[in-house]
């Protein structure tokens, strides 16, 4: 079972090419490294970094070398302030071939608050107009242009694997940097509000059957219930049954959208021989999602995502779950409910977090990474070197075992 694990660019600009790549090799027993070639803002704690304990990610930047001629679109990613001159994704490739490292470029897409806010015409936008300058639209020719281009870009390098990341639509949450909702908003109040009604995913449902600014209408009407603080606004459906069938076609709409935008990347790589790992977020909502729960059918988290599992499994070269979970048992139900969604011998790949809140003990890990070996998973990514205390490493090697010797 192959194995990697998830880096940053600060990781090697701050401990050094050669201290992280020993550490995830010859401490971890990890086959592979896995480069945020672009990434989002966040701010982290980082326990063994020698310049800083606490960080913020400088947000939505690339730590590769763009080649702003491929951007049609006019969407260049930007590169990072702190690497300067240097193309830190192509010293990696360099440096971990030298080690027999293999390199995959863990990329990025849609959540892009820079962009986003730049170009807010291709934002995601609610029910009520308002745009949501965290994400950009996966309807929007432009951003599918932009998808095209980035994902061709970073493919030029000796990767082994682009593993996209938001190559989907995304939940209300986890978006902005300080996110208040001081009324009582249920799990399907933010899933509505979560709806893209932009003119392009308007255009997707009407080709679909389906009347948006209909439908649209009677999400606005559900929702002034919870405005006005009605009674008993937060319990049972907000929407009625025609309304609500009406949205079952929308999100299958939205479906179409993700499965082919992901087919249209995928074919964008072909000809360099990259493959294409489509990362599914189903797995991690019951962290941000509400009313997601890790007991729930993984399909109602992935379809508020845009995401039809066995559709975009088809289009990609490997499927990456993410096992975001606590118990061995609901990492094991997960897996085993991906393999029915995906059909028979599904190339999977499974992200794992040898952290809090997920893995608080070696066994743990041991039992986990023993399911996948049962389930017949291709290969695990571990999140993440920058954020796990260094002996973790230790946890991952006696963990993988026969595969790490």
């Amino acid at each position: 079972m192959r194995s990697s694990v998830f880096v940053f660019g600060t990781d090697l600009l701050h401990e050094g090419y050669d201290t992280v790549l020993d550490n995830i090799r010859d401490r971890g027993g990890i086959e592979g490294v896995s480069l945020s070639a672009n990434y989002h803002h966040a701010r982290d704690v980082f326990p063994h970094n020698p310049k800083h304990h606490v960080f913020r990610n400088e947000g939505d930047v690339a730590w590769f070398k763009p080649e702003r001629r491929r951007y049609a679109s006019g969407m260049a990613p930007r590169r990072a302030t702190e690497a300067g001159a240097r193309d830190v994704l192509g010293e990696l490739c360099e440096q971990a071939g030298r080690r027999g490292i293999p390199v995959t470029a863990w990329t990025i897409f849609l959540h892009n608050s820079r962009l986003a806010t730049e170009f807010p015409d291709c934002a995601t936008r609610n029910v009520y107009g308002d745009p949501y300058l965290t994400d950009l639209c996966p309807a929007n020719p432009r951003v599918r242009d932009c998808c095209r281009e980035l994902a061709s870009d970073i493919a030029r390098y000796p990767v082994r694997r682009l593993l996209a990341e938001s190559l989907h639509y995304r939940p209300l949450e986890h978006g902005e940097h300080h996110e208040r909702y001081l009324v009582d908003l249920s799990g399907e109040a933010r899933a509505l509000l979560s709806l893209c009604f932009c003119e392009h995913c308007r255009r997707a449902g009407e080709r679909a059957g389906i009347v948006c600014e209909d439908l649209a209408s009677a999400i606005r009407t559900s929702l002034d219930r919870i405005w006005n603080d009605e009674p008993g606004a937060g319990e049972g459906p907000l929407l009625g049954s025609d309304a609500a069938d009406s949205l079952a076609r929308f999100v299958d709409a939205r479906a179409d959208v993700v499965a082919s935008l992901v087919a249209e990347v995928r074919e964008a790589i072909g000809p360099t021989g990259v493959e294409f790992c489509f990362v599914d977020h189903a797995g991690a909502m019951a962290h941000v999602m509400r009313g997601a729960s890790a007991d729930n059918d993984i399909l109602i988290s992935a379809r508020k995502l845009g995401i039809d599992p066995a559709a975009v499994a088809a289009v990609s070269n490997e499927y990456c779950v993410l096992g975001y979970t606590d118990t061995p048992e609901r990492l094991e139900a997960m897996l085993q409910r991906y393999r029915q969604l995906l059909g028979p011998d599904p190339k999977l790949s499974l992200g794992l977090r040898p952290l809090s809140p997920d893995c608080r003990a070696p066994a743990n890990l041991r039992a986990k990474l023993d399911i996948a070996r049962r389930a017949n998973v291709q290969g695990v990514d571990f999140y993440h070197y920058a954020m796990m205390p260094l002996p973790r490493l230790d946890w991952i090697r006696n963990a993988l075992g026969e595969d790490a010797a």
